[in-house]
């Protein structure tokens, strides 16, 4: 909006809401926050399963037949060994996508314990 005034005009800023209409109450909506959270666990246990999957298939490959994949009790050093190998090896391709999803999970948590995320009044 522009004011004239007896040295030229000048600017000034109107208000984008009167002054009289109620604040709307601002929140965050619960279910959603939640949903991402599970979205996100589901996605860390998707990557960590395929993470072990690739560490045990590395780890039983060259291992003698006594060895059981899925059976840890059955694993001698050597298969523990390429187990941490494939473990150490695989860490760059996992790892940053794992400490991502950890870090949204976190962040979806701390804003459910804020005031605006609390459960809305029916």
């Amino acid at each position: 909006m522009i004011q004239l005034t007896s040295g030229g005009a000048s600017l000034c800023m109107a208000p984008a809401m009167p002054r009289s209409a109620p604040v709307p109450q601002r929140h965050l909506d619960r279910d959603i926050l939640l949903h991402g959270i599970a979205a996100h666990r589901r996605r860390l246990a998707e990557l960590e399963t395929s993470m072990v999957d690739a560490c045990e298939r590395a780890a039983v490959r060259g291992a003698c037949r006594k060895v059981r994949m899925h059976d840890h009790d059955t694993w001698d050093k050597a298969t523990w060994q390429r187990y941490l190998e494939a473990a150490a090896r695989l860490e760059p391709d996992y790892m940053p996508k794992m400490r991502r999803l950890l870090r949204k999970i976190d962040r979806f948590e701390r804003l459910l314990t804020l005031p605006i995320a609390a459960e809305p009044a029916a």
